[in-house]
This record gives structure tokens, sequence and C-alpha cells, in this order.
């Protein structure tokens, strides 16, 4: 299965996400792009990243933070599951951004005329119970999705990652894509178990 791994703002390529990924799927078959949220408009970068996933035939898209809500818009275009993990939906409201000088004034504005804040029932949300850098999300996010899950962890890390994405994965049904990867493969499959659900995944 080929997956998009979209990291946060000021984040790293190799971040948790990334990581917890390479714990359950080959590295060649994940995608995790350096995004230039200081160089390119909102606009510009969705536009790349949907060209990177049309062209990789991206089945299942990952984000964390500022990357969630890039994650959340190409994953409803593409029509694929995406799991979402502290997604910062409305970055012109979230300080960290605001006083950033990592991006310009006009960037910034850019950033004031997008609109993340969109329903899509494929969407797996995992937020930290002590956020410290997102206030308000899980109201804002139970508007998107009902598959919105409070678990323990900080802002750019949830403490039981793997164990949360098991859930996940079974929540938003991407068991059956997984299932059907280990199939097609010649290579052997372990189980993972999480709250009664068995999920497929690739060694």
């Amino acid at each position: 299965m080929k997956i998009l791994n979209l990291h946060g703002f000021l984040g790293k390529i190799d971040n948790k996400n990334y990581q917890a990924l390479c714990e359950l799927l080959p590295d060649a078959e994940i995608t995790s792009p350096k995004l230039a949220f200081e160089h390119l408009t909102p606009q510009a970068l969705l536009q790349q990243l949907a060209e990177t996933a049309g062209a990789k035939e991206i089945a299942l898209v990952v984000g964390q933070s500022l990357g969630g809500a890039f994650g959340l818009i190409i994953a409803k275009q593409l029509g694929v599951p995406c799991i979402l993990t502290n997604p910062c939906l409305e970055p012109a409201n979230t300080k960290i951004i605001q006083e950033s000088d990592k991006l310009s004034k006009e960037l910034f504005q850019e950033y004031e005329k997008m609109n993340f804040l969109q329903p899509y029932e494929k969407a797996y949300i995992l937020l930290s119970d002590q956020d410290e850098i997102i206030s308000g999300n899980p109201e804002r996010c139970r508007k998107l999705t009902p598959h919105v899950k409070m678990t323990s962890g900080k802002h750019s890390g949830i403490d039981d990652l793997l164990k949360d994405w098991q859930i996940a994965a079974a929540d938003v049904r991407i068991e059956v894509i997984f299932a059907f990867f280990a199939r097609e493969s010649n290579r052997d499959t372990i189980l993972f178990r999480g709250s009664g659900n068995r999920l497929a995944i690739l060694l």
C-alpha cells in the first residue's frame, strides 16, 4: 500500500508518524516529502501534493498538525482514508503560526483565506489530551467526522502511537486495504490486535 505522510509546520519528514509507519509498512511504500510551508502559498502546496498523490496512486494519507490540514483536503479529493494527528485546521488562528517569522505577511494572508474545515467521513483523527499548541480541537474535529479519539500525549507526540494507529485503522476500515495488500504480497504477515479488531500488517 502506498502512503503519503505530511509533517507539521517546522516539522521533519521522519516525524513520529513516519516512524510509526515504518513499523507497519516497508519504507519504500511511504512518501514523506519536505513541505515548503514558508515558500509556497497553501493553494500551490495543495496543487503540488495533489499531483504527487495522484501520480503515486496513494491509498492512505497521514498528517500531523498543519500537515493534517493539508492531508484532509488531499484525502477528500482522492476519496481515500486519512489518519490525522492533532490537525491544525485553523492555522491563521494558531499562535505559533501567527507569531512565526517563517511566513511572510503575504503567505499568512493566504492562510487566512483557506478553509480546511471540510467534513469527511473517511477521516480518523487522533487528539492528544495535553495539546499545548491547539485549543478547542475536539469540538472542531467532531464537526468534520465521527471518528475522533482522545488519547494521551502532547501536540507533537502521542504516547502510544502504534496502539492508537491500530484502532484508527480498524475504525476507518482501512484494515481492508492492508489485508488486500497482504494477500497480493509474497511476504509473510502478522496480525496486530486492538480493541477486539484484527488488522493484517505487512512485515
